[in-house]
């Protein structure tokens, strides 16, 4: 039995990349105000009775938002050149580029070695996410 049990790649590979499908929401949250103001509005139908504190609800969720989104921030920062663009192009655009438009914009040859450094920057991501997080072992 070795020292450190072998990592299971696909496996932590698919953890990277479910955290990073997240990182627009979590950029949306982070964006947001704290406060939603609204213009009361009106139905007619009586109103029940809430026992959950709402704004502490959104506080919570805003700042949970915040650490996530700082921490994948950390995470692809410490990437080499090529590695950050491909996954930043990926996952962290408005709308994901297809692989024919990242190969076109980080100078790779084409779809397939866009494929084959996503899959070297989704392991390093898996590595570098909160001290390896994502990282799944074989034991």
């Amino acid at each position: 039995m070795a020292l450190v049990p072998d990592v299971d790649e696909q496996a932590s590979r698919d953890n990277a990349r479910k955290v990073l499908k997240e990182y627009r929401r979590y950029a949306r949250m982070v964006g947001e105000p704290l406060v939603d103001i609204k213009s009361p509005s009106i139905d007619g139908m009586p109103r029940t009775q809430s026992f959950e504190n709402s704004v502490e609800t959104k506080l919570t969720d805003r700042f949970n938002a915040d650490l996530e989104y700082a921490a994948m921030r950390n995470a692809l920062a410490s990437m080499p050149f090529q590695f950050y663009w491909v996954l930043y192009y990926s996952f962290c655009t408005p709308a994901p580029m297809t692989a024919e438009e990242i190969a076109a914009r980080v100078g790779l040859a084409n779809k397939d070695a866009v494929d084959y450094v996503k899959r070297q920057a989704l392991m390093w991501f898996a590595e570098a996410f909160k001290h390896g997080q994502c990282l799944k072992f074989r034991f």
